[in-house]
């Protein structure tokens, strides 16, 4: 039996870029740990104003960069989403599903497809951003789904959703949580009934609150951010 996936940082990690020449390279952090942090299956959030280092920490949780000092482990199998779909904008979003999927998968992506009420005969640069994301979040749920034990990492996925739609994904989220690591970016916290912690940048330090302050995970952002 695979082990449960998780994502841990160690106490004291850098995250950020490095600029200038290769023999005169600076390094620049946006966010440093603030304790140790260590998330299993479930529903994490994300959630810090702009500018301050979200989608560089995701990028490095997802090994597309290093962290400037400290110490990353993840256990299962990492897929990082984007903040926007990137695919042939000729091509229809049943077409799209096919080239990434076959049979049982396919067919659970098609009657995803139905819930969210996305229309797959579409083309994909025909489509809303909302209903582009859809595509995106459809296929984050059937990649996660084939793994045994995925860690997901997404971008602000609930952009341009409805508030209906939002409301659906989440509740999705909070059901199949149980085999799956999902830390998720996000700005709209109203629609997140359920959720096993949140995680902000506040001064350039990473924090996180595995239980909610008060009656929501606003006022445990809130809280944190102060």
């Amino acid at each position: 039996m695979a082990p449960a996936p998780l994502l841990h940082i160690s106490d004291g990690t850098r995250f950020g870029y490095r600029t200038g020449l290769p023999w005169s390279r600076q390094s620049r952090c946006l966010v440093e740990t603030a304790q140790e942090i260590t998330t299993g299956p479930g529903l994490h959030l994300l959630v810090a104003p702009n500018g301050t280092g979200k989608t560089t920490l995701l990028r490095t949780l997802a090994g597309l960069s290093r962290p400037l000092t400290g110490t990353l482990k993840t256990q299962g199998c990492v897929h990082y989403f984007a903040d926007e779909l990137k695919a042939d904008p000729e091509i229809k979003a049943r077409t799209f599903f096919r080239a990434w999927f076959r049979s049982a998968a396919l067919a659970q992506a098609e009657k995803l497809a139905e819930i969210l009420r996305l229309d797959l005969n579409t083309q994909i640069g025909k489509l809303s951003r909302g209903n582009r994301q859809k595509v995106l979040l459809i296929l984050a749920e059937i990649k996660a789904a084939r793994s045994q034990g995925s860690v997901l990492l997404m971008d602000e996925p609930l952009t341009g959703l409805d508030a209906e739609t939002r409301t659906q994904v989440t509740q999705l989220w909070a059901e199949t949580g149980r085999t799956t690591v999902r830390l998720i970016i996000m700005h709209e916290l109203e629609c997140v009934q359920q959720a096993d912690s949140l995680l902000t940048i506040a001064h350039g330090k990473l924090k996180h609150a595995t239980t909610r302050t008060g009656d929501s995970w606003m006022k445990t952002y809130q809280t944190l951010q102060s």
